[in-house]
């Protein structure tokens, strides 16, 4: 049976609510990032017309992503459609944004880009970046951010995850990395509430990684995910229906952020 097709919209979603925030972790775990950013302060809103918005907020090193569209931002990029805003974020040239406020914050701009290749490689797991036992660490805590953080839009969006999802007891469930502060990302079933960091009650389910290596073997699927399990380097505590649901709809994923 042929997979759906991704839907733009969903895809759209996925880069303002689960690409985009993993910038966050990315300069708080990165250095070169931090020291990209100096002392920079300023804001970019990412809105599509008519439709949905994130804000990103930089802040001397650090950067907060925001739902919606912040007030008195410094920059306002406008895409026209979903799909305009998925043909800049996939690399196309003539896919430009309208910048209809901000435009002449140059700094700010042509950081963000570099600070938006910085991530495209961590993601995509470019060759430099696994080279080293510090990029495999970052690409897979951000693996695993934007994974879980995706579960929201393929949950309201696509049709493939929603049937999947259909048939699952409702719960929340958390993934986390062992040993890594602040690597835990959460999805609650029935609610659609999602965030990175600690849950916001005790889960149904807890999907653990043993460590770093793990966690990174499991998101590249190098790992046969079973026997790990078997040997405890992945534990499941709680509702395995709900965790095995949730990894089927993850899978969903695939056919929309494509290295």
């Amino acid at each position: 049976m042929t997979p759906a097709a991704p839907d733009p919209n969903v895809l759209s979603r996925l880069y303002l609510e689960a690409v985009l925030p993993s910038m966050s972790d990315l300069a708080e775990q990165d250095a070169s990032v931090r020291e990209l950013l100096g002392t920079l302060c300023g804001s970019i809103v990412f809105q599509i017309l008519k439709g949905p918005a994130a804000t990103l907020k930089l802040d001397r090193g650090r950067i907060d992503w925001q739902s919606g569209r912040s007030p008195r931002p410094g920059v306002i990029l406008l895409f026209l459609s979903a799909r305009h805003l998925n043909a800049f974020f996939s690399g196309n040239p003539w896919a430009l944004p309208i910048p209809i406020w901000g435009g002449w914050r140059i700094g700010l701009l042509a950081r963000f880009s570099t600070l938006a290749k910085r991530l495209e490689e961590v993601l995509d797991g470019a060759a430099e970046v696994l080279a080293s036992a510090t990029g495999r660490r970052l690409h897979a805590r951000l693996s695993l951010m934007v994974a879980g953080l995706a579960l929201r839009p393929l949950a309201e969006g696509d049709a493939a995850a929603r049937a999947i999802l259909s048939g699952l007891p409702p719960g929340l469930a958390s993934f986390s990395i062992g040993g890594e502060a602040h690597a835990t990302v959460w999805f609650e079933h029935g609610s659609n509430r999602v965030g990175w960091g600690e849950p916001p009650r005790r889960p149904e389910v807890c999907i653990r990684f043993d460590d770093v290596a793990t966690a990174y073997a499991a998101m590249r699927e190098e790992i046969d995910t079973l026997a790990a399990v078997g040997s405890g380097k992945i534990r499941v505590d709680g509702l395995v229906p709900l965790a095995d649901g949730l990894n089927a709809a993850m899978e969903r994923l695939r056919p929309y952020l494509k290295p």
